[in-house]
């Protein structure tokens, strides 16, 4: 889970806010604050992609293991 935690801590800094939900051995999941709304997070341990949103709109974001975008 450190590389959602460093991601989330580079992109919003002040203060980033992520709200844990379920957690499997692959995945966790929650709701991260961008720009003072709340959206809906998956992200996936084994292949550290973050997908946020759901349907259409969904979207995803693979990071490295310190969290940076790829």
């Amino acid at each position: 889970m450190k590389p959602l935690i460093l991601w989330a801590r580079d992109h919003f800094p002040s203060p980033y806010t992520l709200r844990m939900g379920p957690r499997t051995p692959e995945t966790v999941s929650g709701q991260v604050k961008i720009m003072d709304a709340w959206h809906p997070f998956v992200y996936d341990r084994q292949a550290l992609t973050i997908t946020i949103g759901e349907g259409e709109d969904a979207r995803v974001i693979q990071i490295n293991e310190w969290g940076w975008e790829q």
